[in-house]
């Protein structure tokens, strides 16, 4: 029982997002499942703002923590010469507000136009495996975006409970996520959404 606690509070550390606000973005797509050993995530969505805004809100590292009270730290740290940036995000989850775990993830961001992609650094980091992909494109409503993620935690998560909380709050995290993306990128100044992607 103290197990299953502790993997269902490191669940909650990784993702870091439990509800689901009132949102404005246009969910087409959002799939989340535990398969061949990974917990994946597909989400795909219509933002009510500017692409270059998005993107600016999207790269803003230091101000991860702005979009989820439960991300306690985000930012790129020095990497090796030669080699892409990396970001380090610390995540903290609790279980009824008494038991409480912090989770370290540090990754290699790979950026180019229209894409973002984040691959956890194994030995670094409290997954196994981690990688993430962001799409986006222009749309009619503003930004068409795509995400997706394939994670391998390296805590256990029992195969009812936890690992049913596990999916639950990886999908209403994402939702989360880019519904604060939205947000605040359509409250950008005009001058600050105009760089390019």
């Amino acid at each position: 029982m103290r197990r299953a606690a502790w993997s269902h509070i490191a669940a909650l550390a990784i993702t870091g997002w439990l509800a689901t606000p009132a949102h404005a973005i246009d969910i087409e797509t959002i799939d989340v499942r535990y398969e061949n050993g990974l917990y994946k995530v597909r989400f795909i969505a219509e933002l009510e703002a500017q692409p270059a805004s998005v993107v600016k809100v999207l790269k803003d590292y230091d101000h991860y923590p702005s979009l989820d009270s439960r991300i306690e730290a985000s930012h790129l740290i020095a990497s090796p010469p030669g080699t892409p940036p990396r970001l380090y995000t610390k995540l903290k989850g609790c279980l009824s507000r008494i038991f409480c775990r912090s989770m370290v993830r540090i990754e290699t961001l790979g950026e180019s136009p229209g894409e973002l992609t984040a691959t956890a650094i194994p030995t670094l980091s409290d997954v196994q495996s981690s990688i993430t992909r962001t799409e986006w494109q222009p749309s009619p409503k503003g930004t068409r975006i795509s995400y997706s993620l394939a994670l391998d935690p390296k805590f256990w998560v029992p195969a009812l409970f936890a690992r049913r909380a596990m999916i639950d709050t990886m999908r209403s995290g994402t939702v989360t996520m880019f519904t604060s993306v939205e947000r605040v990128a359509r409250n950008l100044p005009a001058a600050e959404g105009n760089g390019k992607g």
